[in-house]
């Protein structure tokens, strides 16, 4: 294939995907709210016919009737019909502006935003580990409003150049058929010179799209009252500003870049393509064809005048509209690639329930690796865990601890090897019943901006709420040692949680939010339970009680602990330590100690530091 056939090829597939991508939307507007695109589209038609009628037409039957002396009451006539066509236009303008479009706009983007925030609950894990993805995904967020008003405007500028172009293309060939000439060659130079504007404009919205999360961040930083305390008490506000200066720096880098690309181009456009060719060459045809020729009357001569700059202006609308959609498709191609996105970890065709007790869990061989880093984070994992064992997953920072305990729950699919549970590749079960037979507690945990009640529940909570699903909230705050702190609230569990949205809420300690989130194990019915770390914000001794509620309320499932705090583990029938992704050590807490390996020598070095105190036993770890 010759070179001018490629590039026709890629002009066209190019072309094919700025109408797919703007029809996708368009479409997509049309499904969730028809009667506003309908209405958009008459409205903006029949105001500019309006308009036209009224600004360009009226002055010339006016000026012609001065000129040939036409009665008075034709002019009267014309001009009440001119009247009833605006009060018209005003009254369904006011109806779409105030009503129409307000509620239609919000319709849409809230059809949109769902059908995002559905699939950013459902994507792949490891999309949030691809900065690329990543950057891509925040971008389809942040522009989805965007987006939707831009349709909106340029559907509303479509109906309106076409319906001005048929009306006034009409009067011009009935008029004057040279003056299209003149409108097109400004059409075609301003098209051109359009796309490149809108290029340059995208490019540089690109670059600094990346630049601009981390200017976000710096923002975030000095404003959240996370922050609050560490910038105060420690010196790295400098280091922080430094960082914001070089941001701020490298987005004016990017600008300077295009900027005078783009001086240049608007100039050419609005001054050599538009001004010289219809504001000079045209104007003085029409003054020639008039007053040396007398081709014109005085009236026809305004109304052509009028006309090339309406036709010129529905022209330039729809050579304009051109190049925004063309800008826009490429928005809309990040939305559609993040929408259209195909999760790897997935259910099969034919997929088994999950059973409803604790079965046999098998690691065979699991190794896995991260989408985006090199070499393998586990490495030839291989264990088993009984129904209703209490096992630890020991090991420093990096071991790999919360990787498998994420590969059990399926969050991610192994690289190599399988994890089975009763016999059967977990694979092979029902995804969201496989992973909600987990209750969890991760290091990382959230409150949401919620109540208690919903904070444990992690579900619709009942208004009022139903008297079991209260006992179940209860029994799970005071499993996880909150019920002293609940008393004290006035408004028990319907106590808002952060004042993000109830300036009435409260704000927790890191210990009392652990604990809430420990008591969402204590309310979900699954066999399983995964404690990635729960008592870190907790003291030693509030750790012990916990530990001894959690054993408790779980003698009937299978508990994996996850903690750098070996006194947890001395609870566990079975203990794992892993370093580099592999484990190195399994075996009781007797037996590793006996061993005298890696676990005795990270258990001994925290025997320094902490105690237990038991309710009978006193003993010290």
């Amino acid at each position: 294939m010759s070179s001018v056939d490629q590039t026709q090829t890629k002009q066209k597939k190019t072309m094919k995907e700025i109408i797919d991508n703007n029809l996708f939307l368009l479409k997509f507007a049309y499904r969730n709210a028809p009667f506003f695109i309908f209405f958009t589209c008459f409205y903006n038609a029949f105001q500019s016919i309006v308009i036209y009628i009224e600004h360009t037409l009226g002055i010339k039957y006016i000026t012609d009737a001065i000129q040939y002396h036409k009665p008075f009451s034709k002019v009267i006539q014309y001009i009440i019909f001119i009247c009833v066509l605006i009060i018209v236009s005003i009254a369904l303008g006011r109806w779409f502006w105030h009503v129409i479009q307000a509620k239609g706009l919000e319709k849409l983007n809230l059809a949109l935003k769902t059908e995002l925030y559905e699939k950013a609950a459902a994507i792949d894990l490891a999309c949030y580990d691809d900065p690329e993805y990543y950057n891509e995904f925040v971008l389809s967020i942040n522009e989805v409003n965007n987006q939707i008003k831009k349709l909106i405007d340029q559907l509303s500028k479509l109906c309106s150049s076409v319906a001005l172009l048929f009306v006034v293309g009409g009067f011009f060939l009935f008029m004057d058929k040279v003056g299209l000439i003149f409108v097109a060659v400004v059409v075609i130079s301003t098209l051109f010179v359009s796309m490149k504007v809108n290029k340059l404009r995208f490019e540089m919205r690109l670059a600094m799209n990346a630049v601009e999360r981390k200017r976000s961040y710096m923002k975030r930083v000095f404003y959240l009252a996370d922050y609050a305390k560490e910038i105060r008490l420690n010196r790295i506000s400098p280091k922080l500003l430094t960082d914001f200066t070089q941001t701020n720096l490298g987005i004016r880098e990017i600008v300077q870049q295009r900027s005078k690309k783009l001086i240049w181009y608007s100039f050419l456009q609005e001054c050599v393509c538009r001004n010289l060719v219809l504001d000079g060459l045209y104007l003085l045809y029409i003054c020639y064809m008039t007053l040396v020729k007398h081709a014109f009357s005085y009236g026809g001569a305004v109304a052509l005048a009028r006309s090339v700059w309406s036709l010129n202006e529905s022209l330039q609308g729809l050579s304009g509209l051109v190049s925004q959609v063309q800008e826009n498709s490429l928005y809309i191609a990040k939305i559609r690639k993040f929408m259209a996105y195909e999760q790897t970890v997935v259910e099969q065709e034919h997929p088994l329930e999950i059973p409803k007790q604790p079965g046999l869990l098998e690691l065979n061989n699991v190794s896995f690796s991260y989408p985006s880093e090199e070499g393998y984070t586990l490495r030839n994992i291989s264990l088993k865990i009984r129904p209703h064992e209490k096992i630890a997953l020991v090991g420093y920072n990096g071991a790999g601890k919360t990787t498998l305990i994420k590969l059990l729950m399926r969050l991610y699919d192994v690289s190599d090897g399988q994890i089975r549970v009763d016999g059967k590749d977990i694979r092979e079960y029902q995804l969201e019943p496989y992973r909600r037979s987990y209750g969890t507690v991760f290091q990382d945990y959230q409150l949401f901006a919620a109540t208690i009640a919903q904070n444990v529940m992690m579900d619709e909570v009942a208004v009022p709420i139903r008297e079991e699903q209260a006992n179940t909230i209860a029994v799970a705050l005071a499993g996880s040692g909150f019920t002293d702190r609940l008393d004290q609230m006035e408004h028990g569990i319907h106590t808002a949680l952060t004042r993000e949205f109830d300036e009435s809420g409260t704000n927790l300690s890191g210990g009392e939010a652990q604990k809430i989130a420990i008591a969402r194990v204590f309310a979900k019915s699954c066999p399983y339970i995964i404690l990635d770390e729960p008592s870190s914000a907790l003291d030693p001794i509030s750790e012990y009680h916990m530990n001894q509620s959690m054993l408790d309320a779980a003698k009937d499932k299978t508990v994996i602990f996850i903690s750098h705090r070996l006194s947890t583990t001395r609870m566990a029938d079975r203990i794992y330590m892993l370093e580099h992704g592999q484990i190195i050590e399994e075996g009781t807490h007797d037996e590793l100690m006996d061993l005298n390996g890696k676990y005795a020598e990270m258990f001994n070095l925290q025997a320094e530091k902490y105690r237990m105190v038991s309710a009978q036993g006193r003993q010290v770890v």
